[in-house]
């Protein structure tokens, strides 16, 4: 039927119009899934450069890569870097390793220089009184731990041999 400018009206009921349209949404969701993933800043300018010297728009471009990934053209290429990644990562887990007992090193270390502590800084300061005592004062330095009271002491116990919060 047209109305009086001429265009066809429709005579659908709009209960019809809706089911087909559901049916439509419906079959359009089974054949495409959403992917939502998190790359790093560099990667997606990188692909982004990509996408524009190519010609494509990114939703085109992004479906067609991955497309491409997993098609069997590109298996020998996904193996290589899956074993160059996989190479990384025991490199980096090795060197995960060697910082870590390094730390562990240097913790223990600290530790025992802290137990010396005490018995350093009391020597060092029978040595100055002597020093002193003899008025030699011109050979007495000022060292920094010179005014350390016993809680400065205490602090390094609790992190290197007690291992608590400061």
């Amino acid at each position: 039927m047209k109305d009086k400018a001429g265009r066809i009206e429709r005579t659908e009921h709009p209960q019809k119009r809706n089911d087909v349209i559901a049916a439509l949404e419906e079959v359009w969701s089974r054949e495409k899934a959403r992917l939502r993933a998190s790359i790093p800043q560099e990667a997606a300018e990188k692909l982004d450069r990509f996408l524009n010297e190519k010609g494509l728009s990114k939703r085109l471009g992004v479906t067609t890569l991955i497309e491409y990934g997993l098609s069997e053209e590109s298996a020998e290429e996904l193996e290589r870097l899956k074993s160059e990644k996989e190479s990384q990562m025991n490199r980096m887990w090795g060197e995960h390793a060697t910082m870590k007992f390094r730390a562990y090193e240097y913790f223990t270390e600290n530790g025992t220089l802290t137990r010396r502590l005490p018995p350093s800084l009391s020597r060092n300061r029978s040595l100055k009184k002597q020093l002193r005592d003899k008025r030699l004062h011109s050979l007495v330095p000022k060292d920094e731990w010179d005014d350390w009271k016993d809680e400065e002491v205490d602090s390094f116990f609790r992190r290197y041999v007690f291992r608590t919060a400061r």
